[in-house]
């Protein structure tokens, strides 16, 4: 039970970081603009192919995605809230990262 006690006081201190309180907040505001998730979502998507993608033809995929995106990366709204997106994102990463090297689990294959 104890553990249980830890990780909720953990996570009520995650709440109260900036990186949480931050991106809670842009992503309220992105939610009132009807349409901008699911274009967010659009982008993610289009953006995670890259990380996949095996063809000769990459830089111009990659040069194709920034002209269509390039306008709406640059609005104020989308901005911050990628931006906050990636700082909670690094946050999670970071988190993980030290419970991994703590647990040090052997994945090694013979």
């Amino acid at each position: 039970m104890e553990m249980k006690k830890a990780i909720q006081q953990f996570l009520d201190e995650l709440q109260e970081s900036a990186a949480f309180k931050d991106y809670k907040y842009q992503q309220k505001r992105i939610k009132k603009i009807p349409g901008m998730i699911q274009r967010i979502n659009e982008y993610r998507a289009k953006r995670f192919e890259f990380q996949k993608y095996t063809g000769e033809d990459l830089f111009e995929k990659i040069d194709e995605f920034q002209r269509e995106f390039q306008q709406f990366k640059e609005e104020p709204l989308v901005r911050e809230y990628l931006q906050a997106e990636l700082e909670i994102c690094r946050l999670v990463q970071e988190i993980n990262m030290a419970i991994d090297e703590l647990v040090d689990i052997d994945m090694e294959v013979e």
